[in-house]
């Protein structure tokens, strides 16, 4: 099987060599190694051009994107499959091997997402993604377990609504799949969730398999784009509104994203509250109808609309001694809303 291993890379000095190592050390090779280095400010393309006899090296004209990195590594490779990886991640060595054994044992797959740890300060976590699921999800989803791998007899985009288990450093798909469905959009550029929507694209129509074992570790730092939680879960609503919005095929699944903005709408405004930012509170609650906000919801909010010293002060008792916090209430009348 021919998978071409595709690495977009933006002022990733600190980390490219380690995922160009992982990949070179495969045990089973990729046909090709291709980076896209997206005009890095960094000793990036230095670094890459070490490897000139294993790894191929391309340039954006100008900082695009990482979706714009990716399709140009996607046009230019040769291969019938792309696998991807970020330049700050890392695959296992039996990666390429258990996904080209995956495609060789099941006809006719276009899409395949792979199990998942977290890397920080170089320990890999013990709870894997797919650990994570939610309970029944892998039956809901239609799966079947086959030698090789997981294979979903079910359509699998709506799941990734309920709960999303895929990563772009885990996952590869067929080039003739991207003629099909497209490439990745740089209007997402910005995104925190920036590969769901190409992800979903995909899953609309594709035949779907999965890898249970954690074959990619995601590693977390300082410059990740998807450091903060609240402003990621911000993004979520975002793509969730543009794929409603954009996407025909997300029609079927309107109840479900509807549910889902909603869900993370509350979640954004406790955590908003619970980062005192109560501007940005302020801000997500008038999209929640009051017969959505409970009684904890309304008490946060008759705080966030407090003037910003005894706001916070009433924020720090609230989350601090609840005894207090009650008392507080009492004073401000909140327990009448």
């Amino acid at each position: 099987m021919n998978i071409a291993a595709v690495i977009p890379c933006y002022n990733g000095a600190n980390f490219i060599a380690d995922a160009i190592e992982a990949i070179l050390a495969q045990s089973e090779p990729a046909s090709e190694v291709i980076v896209v280095d997206d005009c890095s400010q960094d000793d990036s393309r230095d670094i890459v051009a070490n490897y000139s006899d294993r790894v191929i090296l391309l340039s954006t004209e100008q900082n695009s994107g990482v979706q714009v990195a990716r399709n140009i590594g996607i046009r230019h490779a040769r291969a019938d499959w792309i696998a991807l990886c970020d330049h700050d991640d890392i695959w296992m060595p039996r990666y390429l091997a258990n996904l080209s054994r995956l495609l060789c044992g099941e006809p006719g797959i276009e899409f395949v997402f792979c199990n998942f740890q977290r890397l920080q300060d170089k320990t890999l976590e013990t709870v894997t993604k797919f650990d994570q699921a939610p309970q029944g999800y892998w039956e809901l989803a239609g799966r079947r377990v086959i030698p090789e791998g997981w294979v979903f007899d079910r359509n699998f985009a709506g799941q990734t609504f309920l709960w999303h288990p895929i990563f772009p450093s885990a996952i590869s798909f067929s080039k003739r799949l991207v003629a099909e469905r497209g490439e990745f959009n740089p209007a997402m550029r910005g995104f925190r969730p920036e590969d769901g929507e190409f992800v979903l694209r995909c899953l609309y129509r594709a035949k779907v398999a999965a890898i249970p074992e954690p074959l990619v570790a995601i590693r977390r730092h300082e410059a990740n784009s998807t450091g903060d939680d609240l402003l990621t879960l911000l993004d979520e609503i975002r793509l969730l509104r543009w794929i409603r919005e954009n996407h025909p095929e997300a029609r079927q699944y309107s109840d479900i994203i509807d549910r889902e903005i909603r869900r993370r709408r509350i979640t954004a405004v406790n955590g908003a509250f619970a980062s005192r930012r109560h501007d940005l509170m302020r801000e997500l609650l008038a999209d929640i109808p009051r017969q959505d906000r409970s009684t904890s919801m309304r008490i946060k909010a008759s705080i966030a609309w407090l003037p910003d010293r005894p706001g916070l002060f009433l924020n720090g008792m609230l989350q601090g001694t609840s005894g207090y916090a009650r008392l507080a209430w009492r004073m401000m009348g909140a327990g009448r809303n």
